[in-house]
């Protein structure tokens, strides 16, 4: 199979596979398919039968096994399972059925966490007891172990009986930190939560060679001194010699003095406050926004996957007349297989959330947590309210529990 990129798409039921989509002229064809990969997200593969296919009467929700493979040298680029089947007839009396695949990670939302308090846990502790138990409650292809769990946290929340996999992702997960990548090693599957990628690949993308387009979205909220605010309205002045801000100096020589504020109401010490958000400063202070862009994967036309672009891969883009020269990580890749040289791919030099690309929500602050009047939020402790005169404290799932205090007592 030397030459361009073909694929094949395989049904499976019960261990029993059909043949879908293959590249040889006389065998079976789905229509439009199309691949969608996120990092830290389970993916998707869409894609229509024809009235006349093997697999047509073989596809059921949830049931049905999915597999695509890259024949070149047989590297799987999806594997999952039947999420929707939609059958249609055209006004030429063609029937077909749309199908959307889900990645294997899904199985993750088969089960739901119990509501518990968890403290003091690393994102290593915390995901093996969710697999732990997500493992004991489904079929034995569904059990998922924790794999390469190398991210450096330290944890405080309260669940409250959401799937495995939100937990995982709304608890777990910082996407400044790291991102979660599922895989199948010898029929066992695995879920790792990694700091880098391993052998991240680093493909040239270059105006005049394999640029297609570029948009740009620099929309994203930044500043150059960030004041960090903790919880009860806390700031740094005691401890950074009267100053209530972190400044990014290269960031204000190259921008010019913005002021932002940072949200971190789970934090109630000054020296802590100022130690994380010195961390954290860069993602604050760099208008990283996100790319849009089209580009030719040339690899596509070599005899084998290596250097495909996928969501392990970087791309070093060149492009001198819009300013670009940098290189950013592939955090979605959209591909029509049938033109799979001609992905559509969204990148940025800051992972993406899990919930949104980067740049879709916009806000006068940066917020890590939330505040409400006397009332505060957030993932790592709960609950916590506290009265206009700060004399009256209640702290609900806490590290503490349930803690209620009256005038420090």
């Amino acid at each position: 199979m030397g030459g361009a990129i073909v694929y094949k798409i395989t049904l499976i039921n019960n261990g029993l596979e059909t043949i879908v989509h293959y590249p040889d002229p006389e065998a079976p064809k789905v229509l439009d398919p199309h691949l969608n990969l996120k990092r830290s997200l389970a993916g998707s593969l869409a894609f229509s039968l024809p009235w006349n296919n093997p697999g047509y009467n073989l596809t059921t929700r949830f049931v049905t096994k999915v597999r695509c493979v890259d024949l070149r040298d047989d590297k799987e680029i999806f594997s999952g399972r039947v999420f929707s089947t939609k059958p249609s007839m055209t006004e030429n009396e063609e029937f077909k059925k749309d199908i959307v695949c889900e990645g294997k990670m899904n199985y993750l939302h088969d089960t739901i966490v119990q509501s518990a308090i968890y403290e003091d846990k690393t994102p290593e502790e915390v995901i093996t007891t969710f697999l732990n138990d997500h493992n004991v409650q489904v079929e034995d292809y569904k059990k998922v172990q924790p794999g390469i769990i190398d991210v450096e946290d330290w944890l405080f929340f309260t669940t409250d009986f959401e799937t495995t996999l939100e937990a995982i992702q709304k608890y777990c997960v910082d996407e400044n930190k790291g991102f979660l990548r599922f895989r199948a090693e010898n029929g066992m599957n695995y879920l790792d939560y990694m700091a880098n990628p391993p052998q991240d690949k680093i493909a040239d993308i270059s105006l005049g060679e394999n640029l297609k387009s570029l948009t740009i979205d620099d929309s994203q909220v930044f500043g150059t001194r960030i004041v960090p605010v903790g919880a009860n309205g806390l700031t740094i002045e005691r401890i950074n010699n009267g100053k209530n801000y972190i400044e990014d100096s290269a960031a204000v020589a190259k921008y010019g003095i913005i002021y932002k504020k940072a949200d971190y109401s789970d934090i109630d010490d000054d020296e802590q406050l100022k130690t994380e958000c010195e961390a954290d400063l860069s993602q604050y202070t760099q208008p990283a926004g996100a790319l849009d862009i089209s580009a030719l994967d040339l690899s596509t036309l070599t005899n084998t996957s290596v250097d495909s672009i996928d969501t392990a891969t970087s791309v070093h883009i060149k492009c001198p007349i819009l300013g670009v020269d940098d290189t950013y990580k592939v955090v979605e890749l959209d591909a029509d297989l049938t033109k799979p040289w001609d992905p559509k791919l969204t990148i940025s030099n800051k992972p993406a959330s899990l919930t949104d690309t980067i740049g879709d929500i916009q806000s006068n602050s940066i917020n890590r947590m939330a505040t409400y009047g006397g009332v505060q939020l957030g993932y790592k402790y709960g609950i916590r309210v506290v009265s206009h005169d700060k004399s009256v404290e209640i702290l609900l799932n806490g590290q503490e529990g349930i803690l209620i205090t009256k005038d420090s007592i």
